[in-house]
């Protein structure tokens, strides 16, 4: 099955015979992302998720973060200039696919750490992404009905576009506020990544893009 969220111009054939491992450009927790072109020229990047046997997948789901569900719920119904663009998903028995705008810049945490230490971004170009990132969770909290808590951000999940811009990515954990709901009481699950979890706050209610 497969459901757009845009209009696209390509079939799920197309992206399945490109998920193979000379495309990958990336692995995490949830799953493997790859980068994919369509017979249009365009690319884009497809995020496959675990098979909910693995143990990666169950563990996942069993402390309550089915990565799948978070993104099409939260990414489906969005539109922000710092957010990244969510195309569609699609799914059989067996597999499940994410699909996005492909950054070709990669993330914060590459540009930053991998590549010759961030040496390119001059102080301004780094105050933008900044910027960027902060009004993408601006949206996410009060231009949202119901709010959105993406209970993740890192350098690893903040993506950069070709003028370096910011995009806020990766919603596997994302948590919708019920209007009312008293959040910090509502959810005490261990949510984030170590070393992006403020010491002494709760630990869904964390936000760090300090090492930028």
């Amino acid at each position: 099955q497969f459901t757009p969220f845009q209009k696209v111009s390509f079939s799920v054939d197309q992206v399945v015979r490109s998920l193979v491992d000379a495309n990958i450009i990336g692995k995490g927790v949830s799953g493997v992302v790859y980068r994919v072109s369509l017979d249009s020229g365009e690319t884009i990047a497809v995020k496959k998720l675990w098979p909910a046997t693995t143990a990666a997948a169950a563990a996942f789901k069993d402390a309550g973060r089915d990565s799948f569900s978070a993104e099409v719920r939260t990414l489906g119904s969005i539109r922000h200039k710092n957010i990244v663009r969510f195309l569609g998903c699609c799914w059989n028995k067996s597999t499940r696919l994410l699909m996005y705008d492909y950054m070709a810049n990669g993330s914060l945490g590459a540009v930053l750490h991998e590549r010759g230490g961030g040496a390119q971004l001059e102080w301004d170009v780094r105050y933008r992404i900044v910027l960027g990132s902060a009004q993408g969770l601006a949206y996410l909290h009060h231009g949202c009905s119901p709010p959105i808590v993406h209970r993740d951000i890192k350098a690893n999940n903040i993506l950069i576009g070709l003028d370096f811009e910011a995009y806020i990515a990766d919603f596997g954990l994302a948590k919708l506020v019920d209007e009312g709901a008293d959040f910090g009481r509502s959810s005490n699950t261990v949510a984030g990544s170590y070393g992006y979890i403020a010491p002494g706050m709760p630990t869904n209610l964390h936000f760090c893009i300090g090492c930028v």
